[in-house]
């Protein structure tokens, strides 16, 4: 079984699968004329039109789709998000095939982004989603004139977000887009690493070296694809305290000239003064990074020191490095006077 973005083409498959569910499964907790005002609804035309304002998922097997469910902003609001006609054929049913879709879902971009989710739960899967943490939303245990409860689920927002992006934690599933990305020699010798060979490279990286706590894949909104990475790693050799961090990015080439970098950066920083409380965001770029010292200057970065000589232990090389930072108190009075 693979699960996978809703295409058009699927609307047919997708309406006949919810027709046939909401017929044997929902009809045993429900009237079955009730249940037959809601099959005259769930045409292929309303899939696509629920489609075009939610992330929405299919599960195949063989082929075959056996599962659907969505994801949407809960009326407009960025950080609370709604789960929509999630539905598993009934021979598949207990298999985990719901599971799969739900957790897909909460890792979706409005999954990561929202600080509660609320699903309208038929009595058919009340038991599922109390399972998988689900509540009734604000104690009421009652069903409600759609003949429906509402549950909500409250969890701490796991991605950061601008206008144009979000910044999400690296997965393992990331590894063959990564290797994509970072195969391009003109990315990584820039920031002192060679390019990776294969995807194994690529997934032993995200898991050992993309897993620092304040590590992010960049993506671009409405799509789930890293299109770079950057971090603020902790104790490294230019912090003095707990309360200074290093800045750390790359982007994929393709993505250059975008401006994706410095939006996705001014986020962290901020996270990183007004979320952690940094009190000194450390960066350095070497000799040669035009790229890198442009947009560090651009975030407002102010020149410290250079130094000559510099190990690049993963080039096998020595370079000029320049370092630069940027304080608590003047990103305050930068922001102060936007």
């Amino acid at each position: 079984m693979n699960i996978r973005h809703f295409r058009e083409e699927d609307a047919n498959a997708v309406s006949e699968l919810i027709i046939k569910t909401i017929r044997i499964s929902n009809t045993k907790d429900y009237p079955e004329d009730l249940m037959e005002e809601l099959v005259k609804t769930e045409t292929p035309d309303k899939v696509i039109g629920r489609a075009s304002w939610t992330h929405s998922y299919v599960v195949e097997d063989n082929g075959k789709i056996i599962a659907c469910g969505s994801i949407g902003p809960y009326w407009g609001k960025e950080d609370e998000s709604s789960l929509f006609t999630i539905f598993v054929l009934p021979e598949y049913q207990g298999k985990g095939v719901g599971r799969l879709i739900v957790e897909t879902l909460e890792k979706d971009e409005y999954g990561l982004r929202a600080v509660r989710i609320e699903i309208p739960a038929s009595i058919t899967g009340l038991p599922f989603y109390r399972k998988l943490g689900y509540d009734f939303k604000g104690g009421n245990d009652k069903i409600d004139d759609e003949h429906l409860y509402r549950l909500e689920k409250f969890k701490k927002r796991e991605c950061l977000l601008t206008e144009r992006l979000y910044l999400r934690r690296w997965r393992e599933s990331d590894a063959d887009r990564l290797y994509s990305l970072c195969k391009d020699p003109d990315v990584g010798p820039a920031a002192g690493w060679p390019p990776h060979k294969n995807v194994d490279e690529s997934r032993n990286i995200i898991n050992n070296v993309f897993q620092g706590k304040e590590a992010y894949a960049v993506c671009q909104r409405g799509s789930d694809l890293p299109v770079g990475c950057i971090e603020l790693k902790l104790g490294t050799d230019l912090c003095n305290g707990d309360d200074e961090c290093e800045l750390g990015f790359w982007l994929g080439k393709e993505y250059w000239g975008q401006g994706i970098m410095p939006e996705a950066a001014a986020e962290l920083i901020r996270h990183g003064f007004e979320d952690i409380g940094m009190t000194k965001i450390w960066a350095g770029y070497y000799d040669g990074n035009v790229k890198s010292k442009r947009c560090q200057e651009k975030l407002g970065f102010q020149y410290q020191w250079t130094s000559k000589d510099v190990d690049v232990p993963a080039m096998n090389e020595k370079r000029t490095g320049h370092v630069n930072l940027i304080t608590a108190d003047v990103w305050k009075r930068s922001k102060t006077n936007e």
